[in-house]
């Protein structure tokens, strides 16, 4: 018996992503294609994580350096509508794990059961098989939902319009003999040296790529400091966890006043609570501001789209180089004083690369080069916007689609520092949405899932961390008590955490 784990981040529109995962199914040659060119697509769907490549590839039955459909993926090809489509997925779902399938769905068919109540009986000794993390578990009920497995009333499931479908399979389904017969899924096979981005041929033009190929061989990329458990653009954090405890300041909240939900009472009192830490704390870290990389708003004036295109170049480094502040600014002056970036910024090669052009640099500058240019205008269009949510939309547009997803919100945020956009909610927006916010909120309660698959889940996001916060920086008030307080899936403070939190009602 396969017991699967993991599963596909779905988001809030779930049918979609899984009608996503079909239409990769349906895409994909007969007679297979080349693992890099089934990961591009992977990824243009937004179903392929770096740091959770094994999900997409798992459902889908497939890997290895050529990708051949696999006998699932042949049967959704086949199907004629999307309904059907979708009937395959859940019996996919099923395959991967019936003895989580079979214990949610006879659950479910007995009354309706809240998410958290689901969780909490997958949790105790009751359930004999792995438990899935709570992120999981929400992909997998959201699933469930998409494909008409189960249904939504109110905050709770309960069978859906097509449960009656595999109801005999699921009834037949024996819980001792499915642990007593063990069979795990064979792993799929990543080739070894497909792990890391895009093929280099996909990056830039013929031009670019031969000069990053030689600037490739003289500039190593940097690496990472050993034993950062942070990404690059969070590893000032590092020591956070060093900072004042948020434990043992407050009595507990009763699991009782959100056991059935976190409400908008529970939610502002959360807020509160952080605000009376955040005092306490030695306060956050500088921000990257215009000055670092010499943006100013008389160049905008000058040349809107050149300042455009050089701020996401640094949006790119900030979180891309695995390298700290000071190697950030450091990279992106270098490729200013050898004029790569005027270079590219006009669609030319450059001249001459001196020895500290970082490759990897050159290869983010390169990217957002492309990108740019297939939309010109960008900087006046965002002139032509209302809102910071539409000058997000019109950036997601632009320099989305696989490119920038948290990048966009840093962007957002250096328009505003240059006074270039000056709206009434841009602070909301450019609270950096990473996942370690996401994990975050979600726990807390502020949002459904810390997933965030396009993006309007980001600004959904960006949104509930200004609300947690109560006030700027959000990203960095969450991120420093999640470090500080400890907080993590399975979290050892449950038990003495005065928070209203998702960890305490396990």
């Amino acid at each position: 018996m396969p017991q699967v784990t993991e599963f596909i981040a779905v988001g809030s529109d779930a049918r979609a992503t899984l009608l996503a995962l079909v239409k990769v199914c349906r895409e994909t040659p007969p007679a297979g294609e080349a693992f890099t060119a089934f990961r591009s697509r992977l990824r243009a769907a937004r179903l392929w994580d770096r740091e959770r490549p094994l999900a997409p590839l798992r459902i889908l039955g497939v890997g290895g350096a050529t990708v051949t459909p696999s006998p699932f993926m042949q049967a959704v090809a086949a199907s004629k509508t999307d309904d059907d489509a979708l009937d395959l997925v859940a019996d996919r779902l099923l395959e991967l794990n019936p003895l989580l399938f079979k214990t949610v769905y006879d659950l479910i068919e007995q009354r309706a059961h809240g998410k958290d109540e689901l969780s909490k009986y997958l949790g105790s000794f009751a359930y004999r098989g792995k438990v899935p993390a709570r992120p999981d578990l929400e992909s997998f009920y959201l699933a469930l939902v998409a494909t008409g497995i189960a249904r939504v009333v109110g905050i709770a499931l309960m069978l859906g319009p097509r449960a009656d479908r595999v109801r005999r399979a699921v009834a037949e389904l024996d819980v001792d003999e499915l642990l007593e017969n063990p069979t795990p899924l064979a792993e799929p096979v990543i080739p070894a040296d497909d792990e890391g981005g895009e093929a280099p041929a996909a990056i830039a033009d013929a031009g670019t790529a031969a000069v990053l190929g030689a600037v490739a061989a003289t500039a190593p990329e940097p690496a990472a400091p050993a034993g950062a458990p942070l990404p690059p653009y969070l590893r000032h954090l590092a020591d956070a966890a060093r900072a004042s405890s948020p434990h043992g300041r407050e009595r507990p909240v009763p699991v009782s006043r959100f056991a059935s939900g976190f409400s908008d009472e529970v939610l502002e009192e959360t807020t509160t609570r952080l605000a009376a830490w955040w005092k306490d704390t030695p306060g956050a870290a500088p921000l990257y501001s215009p000055a670092d990389f010499g943006f100013d708003a008389e160049a905008w004036m000058e040349g809107a789209d050149e300042v455009l295109y050089r701020i996401a170049v640094a949006a790119a480094l900030v979180f891309r180089l695995e390298t700290d502040r000071a190697g950030v600014i450091a990279a992106y002056r270098a490729l200013d004083a050898a004029r790569v970036l005027g270079d590219l910024s006009h669609g030319t090669v450059p001249e001459s690369l001196p020895a500290q052009v970082d490759a990897r640099a050159l290869m983010l500058a390169s990217l957002a080069a492309r990108r740019c240019a297939e939309t010109p205008e960008l900087a006046a269009t965002l002139e032509q916007q209302k809102t910071a949510a539409e000058v997000f939309t019109a950036l997601d547009g632009a320099l989305g689609r696989g490119l920038f997803r948290i990048e966009l919100h840093w962007i957002l945020g250096m328009l505003g520092q240059l006074g270039v956009i000056r709206f009434d909610d841009l602070g909301e927006l450019a609270s950096l949405p990473h996942r370690l916010v996401r994990d975050t909120l979600f726990r807390l309660g502020f949002v459904a899932t810390p997933y965030a698959a396009d993006g309007a889940a980001l600004v959904a996001a960006a949104r509930a961390a200004r609300r947690a916060a109560g006030a700027d920086p959000a990203d960095e008030i969450l991120s420093r008590f999640a470090l500080a307080a400890g907080c993590a899936y399975d979290c050892p403070n449950r038990r003495t955490c005065a928070y209203p939190c998702r960890e305490r009602l396990e």
